[in-house]
């Protein structure tokens, strides 16, 4: 039995060594631009509904900033597009983006840090932020997967050495 502590205890001190030290980490006042973020997609409200699916499908994106002139007036999302427009009996050739967009979007700027994002995602069900210069002017958007890739970049050794298959407890007792 003594054996049989010994070798817990060795394994115990072998894992620790093997341990690195966190030199980084993930810090939620680390700024918005320090994400890779999507390809920014802009359109005009006039845009044809036909039109904005071939951008989201082509450009592999789940929003269109839509902006008037220089300034952002809207968002459009796979959601807006799902929930407003799908089975409705649109017109794709004639409806157009500024008809189903949301209006006004909360916004952020690519130096607040990125748990604004995360609030804003929290607290309102977003997947979408955008993100504009000091003028309103559309740059980016900052979506759930970028957060998610930001973290798996950051924990990729943990989460590629983890079993092909969670590790759960039988639902049934052994040997009956």
């Amino acid at each position: 039995m003594n054996d049989t502590f010994d070798d817990e205890l060795q394994q115990m001190d072998e894992r620790e060594q093997d341990t690195p030290k966190l030199v980084e980490a993930v810090h939620l006042d680390d700024p918005i631009s320090s994400l890779d973020l999507q390809p920014l997609c802009v359109v005009e409200p006039t845009t044809t509904m036909q039109e904005a699916i071939q951008l989201l499908d082509k450009n592999n994106v789940g929003c269109l900033l839509v902006k008037e002139g220089e300034s952002l007036v809207g968002i459009f999302t796979e959601r807006d597009l799902i929930r407003r427009v799908v089975g409705k009996g649109y017109n794709h050739a004639e409806t157009t983006v500024g008809e189903h967009m949301t209006p006004d979007p909360d916004t952020l700027m690519m130096d607040d840090p990125i748990a604004f994002a995360l609030n804003r995602m929290y607290e309102h069900g977003y997947r979408h932020v955008p993100i504009i210069d000091e003028a309103k002017n559309p740059v980016g958007f900052v979506s759930i997967r970028d957060l998610v890739n930001h973290l798996a970049n950051f924990y990729h050794k943990e989460i590629l050495n983890l079993p092909p298959r969670p590790v759960r407890k039988g639902d049934h007792r052994e040997g009956g």
